[in-house]
């Protein structure tokens, strides 16, 4: 076996959700070594006689760890070092997803015990995590608050129909800062990518349309950042 055929190729998915109304991250509790009962992300080792590529490999991973088999993802960055895996030179490509919550059940999982939707405040909090899965969380929240200021990549958070005020809400907690209704509405109408279904939400004294996007996938970019936050970079 040569040097090539001997590092270790993962592809390891960052799959946010609102749980419990807080941004989360889904983790699992590793079953062997190395760093077994440690919390880690749903990923693993690429399968070259059953994937062709990458995103075929995080596709087969996310079906055979979750039961996904549909959301929102991109390539967020690859790692590789000699220290990331205790059993030699590894790489991994890890990927931004973003999920609505009801998109995993749980009960149609074996051994849910060991896995989790984690609040970020409770991940940084942990003593200790596999691999580098906790650089690789903070790099991907990293990505998701940039591109949420000129995008409209939260929607992929959201059902199929949801409210204006259940999104400015993903926003917001997303980037850290309150948004004006009125601001919010006129810059997601500017966009022309959502449809009034003509249904309002249920339970609600003032009941908010609901809405869906023309077209899901791929994030739309707008013509300026977000008013009111700062570019700090």
């Amino acid at each position: 076996m040569n040097d090539v055929d001997s590092v270790l190729y993962s592809v390891d998915p960052v799959i946010f959700t609102f749980h419990k109304s807080e941004l989360s991250v889904l983790l699992v509790k590793r079953q062997i070594e190395p760093y077994k009962a440690l919390w880690g992300l749903p990923g693993g080792r690429v399968d070259k006689d059953k994937c062709a590529n990458l995103a075929e490999a995080l596709k087969l991973k996310l079906k055979q760890k979750t039961g996904i088999d549909q959301l929102f993802f991109e390539q967020l960055e690859t790692y590789g070092s000699e220290s990331m895996d205790p059993r030699g030179w590894s790489v991994t490509t890890a990927y931004l997803a973003l999920t609505h919550e009801d998109e995993l059940s749980f009960a149609s999982l074996k051994n849910t015990e060991a896995m989790m939707w984690m609040s970020l405040e409770d991940v940084e909090a942990l003593p200790k995590m596999a691999f580098w899965h906790r650089k690789i969380i903070r790099d991907a929240f990293s990505r998701l608050r940039d591109k949420s200021l000129y995008t409209d990549l939260p929607v992929n958070f959201m059902p199929e129909k949801f409210t204006y005020p259940a999104l400015k809400s993903a926003y917001e907690k997303i980037i850290g800062v309150e948004i004006t209704r009125q601001g919010f509405a006129r810059r997601m109408n500017s966009a022309n990518i959502f449809e009034d279904t003509g249904e309002r939400e249920e339970g609600k004294n003032r009941p908010s349309p609901l809405y869906r996007k023309s077209q899901r996938g791929g994030a739309y970019v707008f013509p300026g950042l977000i008013k009111g936050v700062k570019n700090d970079k």
